[in-house]
């Protein structure tokens, strides 16, 4: 039977070690020495083939045992016949980490993880032995016969607890080791570093010593920890966005009466909650473990208990902060019912982070409450710090005169959204093969990288109109402008000035558009979205409407929502439809219809946005509307000046078109609307290159013709002067 100095040189006693690796091997040589020990003990005075039937028994254990006087049995006393021997190889191992340590002071950088782990969980010598046998028996097959052969059967090739005692009480004074301890609440499986999966609760002597897939890669060097979408995070030099939020949270990383808390950080945008824990965690010289939810769920049982024991000892190492996301609100959700279970059951020294885009799961609430801190999107001068900085990273600079505030006030974006729009703007900038962006650019990065699912209820509507092609007054010319100023500024101004705090119903402002027919209130919309840079969608009203109770309140609220969520401009055409007067309730029809206006109403108040309405009948728009709505502007009839400019405006400079046409004569002598000369203008052209040839005066004539005719309107010969002949040609 070997001793000490058979497992331990003594000349290297007083030389640091120069890896983990060495550090592991002097354990396992301390573990050998004892097993040796115990396998000597089991093959003494034994006549017959040490696995004859499979079971490991000798006739000397018998002898032992019942030979003895009740009193002088072993059971479960502590005996230790290596105690010199084992005592000399943990002073072995003990100074040559003093010296390892003390060199680290001067410059060496050995990590020493079997002497992490027994001061952070305080191991006895019992417990770092139970620890080592462990570690040895995962990753030496070998011993696999070895553990077999000590437990009296060869297919238990996994070591138990009573296996792990005893080598124990062969080696140590174990009176302070209880059995009970190591299956506790308190301290059970030495808090993360021991499968949970294998405790026998009915017979703990069988339970299986397995360290958790993190402890042993931590014992082992081999990196991090990996498996079942669990990440590292790791953040690059960035400025603090999100400055009263990752002061919160850093706090709750110094409060000791945070240690093991659950929060719930509720944020739509996950990147944001990651660059909130990242970076309040950095300023702490934390690390942050990602646990994504969303890519574990359909992992089966066996997986899940070995992920979750590994988050434990994760958390349980002091500079690790775990972040548990991709959390639903739906409780019964059966695929995500174990994962909650774990969740709710996980413990660590820290605050355990958790985040989703509603409510916390109630489902979490059991046992210890789990506390929600609700993150909004970044304010203008957070978003403003976002681009700056994001176009930077990417490399893109800005047209002069050209700045991002604008859009940063405009577009409420969250982190993950300006990033997005940033490389967006990058790869545009790439393939049109232009050194700068300019706002039109932005603003289509920005258009390409919004989604939005209006389910039918709402279409795009494309904006290829400037204020060059519309024709209104000047006095109306300035109040749209007002409005598209108003919207640019709301969230700076709103905030900075505190406007905002005092509104109760949000900063969005609504423009309603009203005059008679064909006078350019959906061109309007459109050149005010232009403005602005947001995509416009016109609410599809026939499809909003239905003859089912709550239905049609259940459409405006998933319009609403959506938008909401987007950086949309919301566009009610015909809006009279929607926004009539409530009427005297006659019946139940009347009571509803009533209802759904008042929804509505409050709906358009509270929505943060921009919302156009138009119509034809102003006066038959609710008056409790009217008064919440933020401007209205009146389109009215062109007169003779602003038809002429339509005349001369509306066709592209592509179209060939004969001189001399007397486009006074038409502005003059027709009082059509915007429309109408559009409509006349367009079908001309596509009569002369039908022809081959320009436009000409004859084909303003043939198209004013058919336009009379669609509006059932007899043209007047007179009123065509010298060009009524072509009426007839």
């Amino acid at each position: 039977m070997f001793q000490y100095d058979s497992y331990f040189d003594e000349q290297l006693k007083n030389t640091p070690y120069s890896s983990s690796y060495e550090e592991l091997e002097d354990y396992r040589n301390l573990l050998e020495m004892i097993v040796e020990d115990l396998i000597s003990m089991k093959l003494a005075d034994t006549g017959e083939a040490a696995y004859s039937r499979g079971v490991v028994i000798t006739e000397k254990e018998m002898r032992d045992y019942f030979f003895k006087m009740p009193a002088a049995r072993d059971r479960g006393g502590y005996y230790f016949i290596l105690g010199e021997s084992v005592k000399n190889g943990f002073d072995y191992i003990e100074a040559r980490t003093k010296k390892t340590v003390s060199g680290s002071k001067s410059g060496s950088k050995v990590m020493l993880p079997i002497k992490n782990l027994r001061e952070r969980y305080d191991l006895s010598e019992s417990e770092t032995l139970l620890m080592v046998l462990a570690i040895i028996a995962q990753t030496d097959r070998s011993y696999e016969r070895i553990v077999g052969f000590g437990q009296d059967d060869v297919q238990q090739n996994v070591p138990t607890l009573g296996f792990g005692i005893a080598l124990i009480r062969r080696a140590v004074d174990d009176s302070e080791f209880d059995v009970a301890d190591f299956v506790s609440e308190e301290r059970g499986l030495f808090n993360g570093l021991f499968m949970s999966a294998g405790v026998n609760s009915f017979n703990p002597l069988k339970t299986k010593l397995v360290l958790t897939g993190a402890a042993l890669e931590y014992i082992c060097g081999e990196g991090i920890y990996k498996r079942n979408g669990l990440k590292l995070l790791s953040r690059e030099e960035e400025p603090v966005f999100f400055k009263d939020e990752s002061i919160g949270i850093k706090a709750v990383l110094d409060d000791e009466c945070m240690k093991g808390e659950k929060l719930f950080l509720a944020c739509e945008d996950a990147e944001e909650v990651l660059s909130l824990v990242c970076g309040a965690a950095k300023d702490k010289g934390l690390k942050v473990y990602e646990i994504d939810i969303s890519k574990i769920v359909k992992t089966d049982d066996n997986s899940l208990t070995e992920l979750f024991d590994s988050l434990v000892f994760i958390t349980g190492l002091s500079e690790n902060v775990l972040l548990v996301s991709g959390l639903e609100t739906d409780d019964y959700e059966t695929d995500y019912k174990p994962i909650y279970k774990k969740i709710a059951e996980l413990k660590s020294s820290r605050p355990i982070f958790m985040s989703g885009g509603g409510e916390a799961p109630k489902s979490l609430q059991k046992g210890n409450p789990v506390l929600s801190i609700k993150i909004g999107k970044p304010d203008v001068a957070s978003r403003i710090a976002m681009w700056k900085h994001f176009l930077k990273e990417y490399g893109i600079s800005l047209e002069k005169g050209f700045t991002i505030d604008e859009i940063a006030d405009c577009y409420e974006l969250s982190y993950s959204g300006i990033r997005a729009a940033a490389k967006q703007a990058k790869l545009d900038l790439l393939q049109k093969g232009v050194k700068k962006v300019g706002r039109d650019m932005i603003t289509d990065a920005l258009k390409g990288i919004t989604t939005v699912n209006f389910n039918g209820l709402a279409k795009e509507v494309k904006t290829v109109y400037t204020w060059e092609d519309i024709s209104m007054k000047e006095a109306e010319r300035k109040l749209l402008m007002t409005a598209c100023n108003r919207y640019k500024v709301k969230n700076g101004i709103g905030e900075g000035w505190g406007i905002t705090k005092k509104n109760a119903y949000g900063n969005g402002v609504s423009v309603l558009l009203y005059g008679p027919t064909g006078t350019g209130k959906t061109m309007a919309a459109q050149v005010v979205a232009r403005e602005v840079g947001l995509p416009l969608y016109r609410v599809d009203t026939s499809q909003l409407f239905s003859k089912y109770i709550g239905e049609t309140q259940k459409n405006l609220n998933s319009v609403f929502d959506e938008a909401d969520k987007s950086n949309v401009i919301l566009f009610f055409d015909e809006a009279d439809a929607l926004f009539s007067k409530r009427t005297d309730v006659e019946n139940s029809n009347d009571r509803y219809a009533n209802q759904e206006i008042a929804f509505l109403l409050q709906r358009v108040e509270e929505y943060k946005g921009m919302s156009l309405l138009a119509t034809n009948y102003y006066s038959g728009f609710d008056k409790a509307f009217v008064r919440r709505i933020t401007y209205a502007v009146r389109l009215e009839q062109p007169d003779e000046e602003e038809r002429l400019k339509l005349w001369t405006s509306i066709l592209p400079d592509g179209v060939p078109v004969e001189k001399n046409i007397d486009f006074a004569f038409f502005a003059k002598q027709f009082e059509l609307t915007g429309s109408n000369i559009k409509a006349i203008l367009l079908s001309a052209a596509y009569m002369a290159g039908a022809e081959g040839g320009k436009l000409s005066v004859q084909h303003i004539v043939k198209a004013m013709k058919y336009e009379f005719d669609k509006l059932g309107m007899m043209p007047d010969s007179g009123k065509f002067g010298p060009y009524a002949a072509y009426l007839y040609v």
